[in-house]
């Protein structure tokens, strides 16, 4: 069976069969795919899966047969999130620094780099790592103001808009002060201005709370 198609066909057949038995199966197929990005891509849908059954050592495999990529730290993150869900914290804490390495991969440009750890560090402020969490949106927030100075008109929109979704985020945990440092130096104004309103928006609903 040479033909990626095909592969991806009898992958997505698997899948849908919900028969957690077959994981090996779909690790199989998804390995077997030539393309490098497609491969990634089914066996992120793999370990979301196995994830589905509880499984969380099979899912970790697989993500580890993956290349240094957006998919692979996403792979890790789902990994480490169920860890944590289910108490698992150590093994979950150091599955995310696993995610967090892959997720600064040269092949992955600098807003991407950004909203994985982002989203990393939603993960770890929500089980209570909030010193990590921190150090995690200070190198995104970094990062996303370097790629802010791409010469790429498209990756410097990305990194604005990755700035605006970290500050949005800091004011609807009420964390005003963090928010406006963010959203006041965003080059795009357009995002800028946008996020500017979502954070007076989220302050005058707390007053009206109070």
């Amino acid at each position: 069976m040479n033909n990626d198609a095909e592969k991806i066909k009898l992958f997505k057949e698997v899948l849908q069969t919900q028969v957690y038995s077959r994981s090996f199966e779909a690790v199989s197929l998804a390995l077997s795919i030539q393309d490098d990005e497609d491969r990634d891509l089914y066996l992120l849908d793999t370990v979301h899966w196995v994830i589905k059954n509880k499984n969380w050592q099979q899912a970790y495999g697989a993500a580890q047969l993956m290349s240094e990529s957006y998919e692979k730290s996403e792979a890790l993150q789902a990994v480490a999130d169920y860890l944590a869900s289910i108490g698992h914290l150590e093994k979950a804490f150091s599955i995310y620094t696993e995610a967090e390495k892959s997720s600064l991969a040269e092949n992955i440009s600098e807003w991407q780099q950004a909203v994985l750890l982002h989203k990393i560090a939603k993960s770890l402020y929500k089980i209570k790592a909030v010193f990590k969490a921190g150090e995690l949106w200070d190198k995104a927030v970094a990062i996303a103001r370097k790629g802010e100075d791409s010469s790429s008109s498209q990756d410097s929109m990305d990194s604005s808009s990755v700035l605006a979704e970290i500050a949005e985020n800091f004011a609807a945990e009420e964390r005003f002060k963090e928010a406006l440092s963010i959203s006041q130096k965003i080059k795009n104004i357009e995002k800028k201005e946008r996020v500017l309103r979502r954070i007076s928006d989220y302050s005058q609903q707390i007053k009206q709370v109070a």
